[in-house]
């Protein structure tokens, strides 16, 4: 554990990500934690004290603990747990006034990072960027009118990122660029449907999701749900255009091909998509990519889908909970190349438990063979609501993992895909990135626009969110105010099923309340 003193909370976010970058997994608490469990406090490995004053900020890490104020203690043990207790020169001094966000957080994170890889011998791929969306930094720059060396100079010395980055950022922004010019911002969305059942609950999955064969007789219900909010939904949006049509989950394809040709049958109801671009849906799991359901979507219209193995490791994929083998992936696949599908995605994970770089190849091989228009490599993250953060202790982890991360980089440089969208996640081993490949012109536009947030993306279903972009100049839809700066309104729906279903009237009226008129 590592406890955290700080006088001001103001930057309380930024201390513990670039902590918990240098140190995955391990806890984050704070004397008000030990204070009221004073056993904690034999478990703390080092202590962080940041303490900030006008013009001056002085942070301190020192290895163990501070003694903690505990009911009953004499006066002399007592401790006022302030900076004061820490004995020493600080290791970080910043003569800058912490009151101005903008400029003191960057100086702040860039000397955390140098103190703790300093301490550490850690260098980290991506400097002391924390956030999800790196290739936002080079979106700004490239519309600024920024060259390609500018904007590598910017990570390099702003964030401490390595050049690798840097260039992986400046490529991706200007493939995204070149494809949200095709855009009509203001006047298009996108449409996000959850189907949240599963035939199995994977080891590291923390999305919403429940086991279709406790939830089957369920489905239909949540169905007739959705058709509500779609209703309103699509009364609501009529001045815009739908692009784009994502099913996600959970596993869509865990639904049978009657109730998906009906989930089909109801978009196709409620909404136009004449103008729609791209219509996907996560196939996922190949052993429910049935022949019946690839029909169906192919009926609908349906014209990109995501057959997801995550690994070709057999062993693997039975430590990992997912009840299918390499070669019913291999089938899946097929299957769906005979249904006509021409742009299938597949998902793979590195830094699975287990897996090393060779076995990433022999993954890679089999994929290789199958030739996807796409690839998306995740790099595993350690969820908190994953079973794997409960069980780390029994599996183990190879220390190869950005070998494996370049090994799929360069699987897809030999089939012809270049890197078009990445994010990242807390918790990420190595401390690296998610990144999508694709063939030119077979760029998933959801996956771009949601990571670049330039339109109003639509959530159905339980577990969905939606985003409602704001920019400045417009009228707000709720105050009737002029906008301030841009910024994204959010609008979540419950995640449990059964409140979806119970409480989709409650679900609507959040939405009317933002999309107010």
């Amino acid at each position: 554990m590592i406890c955290l003193i700080q006088n001001v909370e103001d930057y309380n976010n930024d201390l513990r990500v670039i902590l918990m970058a240098f140190y995955m997994g391990v806890k984050i608490i704070t004397p008000e934690n030990i204070e009221k469990k004073p056993e904690l406090g034999a478990d703390v490995a080092a202590t962080l004290v940041a303490e900030f004053a006008e013009g001056q900020t002085k942070i301190w890490m020192k290895d163990g603990g501070l003694d903690v104020k505990s009911e009953g203690a004499s006066e002399d043990k007592q401790q006022d747990w302030s900076a004061r207790e820490v004995c020493g020169k600080p290791d970080i001094v910043i003569d800058q006034d912490y009151h101005d966000r903008k400029v003191f957080r960057n100086v702040l994170k860039r000397a955390m990072y140098r103190m703790l890889s300093e301490r550490t011998g850690r260098v980290l791929p991506w400097g002391s960027l924390t956030g999800v969306r790196p290739v936002k930094i080079a979106m700004e720059a490239v519309e600024r009118g920024c060259t390609d060396e500018e904007i590598q100079k910017l990570y390099q010395e702003t964030y401490v990122a390595s050049r690798e980055k840097a260039e992986a950022c400046v490529k991706i922004a200007r493939r995204e660029k070149a494809i949200i010019e095709t855009i009509d911002e203001r006047n298009e969305y996108c449409l996000y449907i959850g189907i949240p059942f599963c035939p199995t609950r994977c080891l590291y999955c923390s999305f919403t999701s429940y086991p279709i064969g406790v939830y089957k007789d369920k489905v239909d219900a949540y169905l007739d749900t959705m058709e509500k909010e779609m209703e309103y939904i699509a009364e609501s949006y009529t001045e815009k255009k739908l692009a784009s049509i994502y099913i996600g989950g959970g596993t869509p394809s865990s639904i049978s091909a009657e109730q998906m040709d009906r989930l089909c049958s109801m978009i196709e109801k409620h909404f136009d998509l004449s103008q729609v671009r791209e219509y996907t849906i996560e196939a996922g799991r190949p052993d429910s990519t049935t022949a019946d359901k690839l029909q169906v979507m192919k009926a609908h219209g349906v014209d990109r889908i995501s057959i997801n193995p995550q690994t070709m490791n057999g062993e693997t994929l039975k430590l990992i909970g997912r009840a299918h083998t390499p070669e019913q992936a291999e089938e899946a696949f097929m299957r769906a190349r005979e249904a006509g599908f021409d742009n299938i995605n597949m998902d793979l994970i590195v830094g699975l438990p287990g897996e090393d770089a060779e076995m990433v190849k022999r993954t890679l091989e089999k994929v290789k063979k199958l030739a996807p228009e796409s690839l998306t490599v995740h790099t595993l993250a350690i969820k908190r609501a994953a079973h794997l953060k409960q069980e780390m202790d029994k599996y183990s982890f190879a220390g190869d993992v950005d070998e494996q991360l370049s090994l799929v980089g360069q699987a897809a440089e030999e089939l012809r895909l270049a890197p078009y969208y990445l994010y990242r996640q807390k918790n990420m081993a190595g401390n690296l990135e998610n990144v999508g490949y694709a063939r030119h012109g077979l760029e998933c536009l959801y996956n771009i626009l949601i990571m670049e947030e330039r339109t109003d993306i639509i959530g159905i279903g339980a577990g969905s969110s939606s985003k409602l972009i704001r920019r400045e100049g417009d009228l707000d839809p709720v105050t009737g105010e002029t906008v301030i700066g841009n910024r994204i309104d959010r609008v979540e729906n419950c995640k449990s099923v059964d409140d979806y279903i119970a409480r989709i009237d409650e679900m609507i009226d959040r939405k009317k309340q933002a999309f107010a008129k």
